[in-house]
C-alpha cells in the first residue's frame, strides 16, 4: 500500500497516527555532545545494575563495594590513579589517529612494543646512569618502540591503501607473542634467568622505579596530564594539527590544500605510537617493575578506544573519562572477594561502548514526534 493510500485509511478510520522523521543536524554544539555521552554514560551503568539483578546481585552493594575500592582509601586512590595513566595515554593514541579517520586499533601492541623497549633500557641504562637521566631514557625508549611499530601499520596504508583495522589488528597479536616469547619461550635479556620458578621478567632497577609524589602521584600520571595538554595544544593551535584535521574532515580538501596524505598519516601513526609506547613504559616502571605479559597485556589500547569514544575525540576530556575507567580496572581483582565475578567490569566496559556508539545517533541526527488527528470524513 502506498503512502497516500495509508493516510486516506487513516483518514477514514479517524485514527490517530504518529509521523517520526529523522533530520540531520547541520551541527551539534560541544555541550550537547557531552550531555548525551553523560546520558548514556548512566544508561550504560543502569543496564549493569539491570545485568547484576539477573545475576543474583544487589547493584546497589557492588557498586558502594566499587566506589570503595577504588576511592575508599589512599591505597586504594593511589591503585586508581595508576590504572589511569596508561589509559590517559592510550586514550590520546586513540584520539590523535580517529581525528584523522585513520581507525586504527593497535594501541595494544604499540604499548607492549613500549614496554618491550623501556623494559630494555631500563636493564641497559638504568644501573649506570642517574635516575632522572635513566627515566627519561626509559621514556623515550618506550616511545620510540611504540612509534616504530605503528610504522609497520602506517606505510602499508600511505603507501597502498591497506586497511589499518585490519593490519593495526593483527600486528596486537604478534606484539603479544614476542613479549611471551622473550619471557616464557627464550632465556632473553628481559628473562629473570635467575628464577628457577615460574618464568619471570627481570626486575627493573630502583632507579627506573617510578614511586609516588606525596604517596599518591607518581611521575607518570605528571607526565601523561602534560601530555594531554600538549596533544590538545598541537590539535589546535600548530600547522600540523591543522592539517590533520583539514584531513579528517575531508581528504579531497587536504589535497586541494596541498597537503600531503603520506606524510601525514606517517606522522599521525608515529604520534599515536609514542604516545601508546609511553604507556608501556611508564606502567613497567610504575606497576609492574618487570616485563610481566600476564600483567601487561590486558587490554588496555582497548579501553584507550572506549575512552578516546566516550571523550568526543578531545585530549582534554580523555583524562576524566580515563579515571573513570582506571577506577573500573582497579576493582576488578578485588571483586571477586565478595563473591563478585570480575568480568562485571568487562561487561560493563563493553556497555558503555555501545551506549556511547548507540548515542552518536541522536548527536547527528534529530527525531522529531509530531502526534495528530487525522478527521473522519
Amino acid at each position: 500500500m502506498t503512502a497516500p493510500a495509508v493516510d486516506r485509511a487513516a483518514a477514514r478510520s479517524g485514527r490517530w497516527h504518529i509521523p517520526i522523521t529523522v533530520e540531520q543536524r547541520a551541527a551539534s554544539r560541544f555541550l550537547q555532545q557531552l550531555g548525551v555521552n553523560l546520558v548514556a554514560l548512566v544508561l550504560a551503568f543502569g543496564l549493569g545494575a539491570i545485568l547484576l539483578l539477573m545475576a543474583g546481585d544487589n547493584p546497589f552493594d557492588v557498586y558502594r563495594e566499587m566506589f570503595d575500592r577504588a576511592f575508599g582509601s589512599s591505597r586504594a586512590f593511589r591503585e586508581t590513579l595508576r590504572s589511569t595513566t596508561p589509559l590517559i595515554l592510550t586514550g590520546l593514541a586513540v584520539t590523535v589517529c580517529f581525528r584523522m579517520g585513520l581507525w586504527s586499533i593497535g594501541a595494544e601492541g604499540q604499548l607492549i612494543a613500549g614496554s618491550v623497549a623501556g623494559a630494555a633500557a631500563a636493564l641497559v641504562l638504568g644501573p649506570s646512569l642517574p635516575a632522572s637521566l635513566a627515566v627519561a631514557a626509559v621514556v623515550i625508549a618506550a616511545a620510540l618502540g611504540g612509534a616504530a611499530w605503528a610504522t609497520l601499520a602506517s606505510v602499508p596504508r600511505a603507501l597502498f591503501g591497506t586497511d589499518e583495522v585490519v593490519t593495526t589488528l593483527m600486528l596486537n597479536f604478534v606484539a603479544l607473542g614476542i613479549m611471551n616469547y622473550l619471557i616464557y619461550g627464550s632465556v632473553s635479556y628481559w628473562r629473570d634467568r635467575t628464577n628457577l620458578g615460574f618464568p619471570a621478567g627481570k626486575v627493573i632497577p630502583e632507579s627506573t622505579q617510578l614511586d609516588p609524589y606525596f604517596g599518591v602521584f607518581d611521575a607518570g600520571l605528571i607526565l601523561s596530564l602534560a601530555l594531554a595538554l600538549i596533544v590538545a595544544l598541537a590539535l589546535r593551535r600548530t600547522v600540523w594539527g591543522y592539517q590533520l584535521r583539514v584531513a579528517g574532515d575531508s581528504r579531497a580538501a587536504a589535497s586541494y590544500a596541498g597537503i600531503s596524505a603520506t606524510r601525514q598519516i606517517i606522522s599521525v601513526f608515529a604520534v599515536s605510537g609514542a604516545l601508546a609506547g609511553i604507556a608501556g613504559g611508564t606502567f613497567v616502571m610504575s606497576i609492574t617493575f618487570a616485563l610481566e605479559p600476564r600483567a601487561i597485556a590486558v587490554n588496555l589500547g582497548f579501553v584507550g578506544i572506549v575512552v578516546a569514544a566516550v571523550a568526543l575525540l578531545k585530549p582534554l576530556l580523555v583524562v576524566p573519562i580515563a579515571f573513570l575507567m582506571g577506577a573500573l580496572l582497579s576493582i576488578a581483582p578485588s571483586l571477586s572477594i565478595f563473591g563478585v565475578s570480575p568480568a562485571v567490569v568487562i561487561v560493563i566496559q563493553g556497555i558503555i561502548l555501545l551506549c556511547v556508539a548507540g548515542a552518536q545517533f541522536f548527536i547527528r541526527y534529530r527525531v522529531r514526534i509530531t502526534r495528530a488527528e487525522v478527521g473522519s470524513r
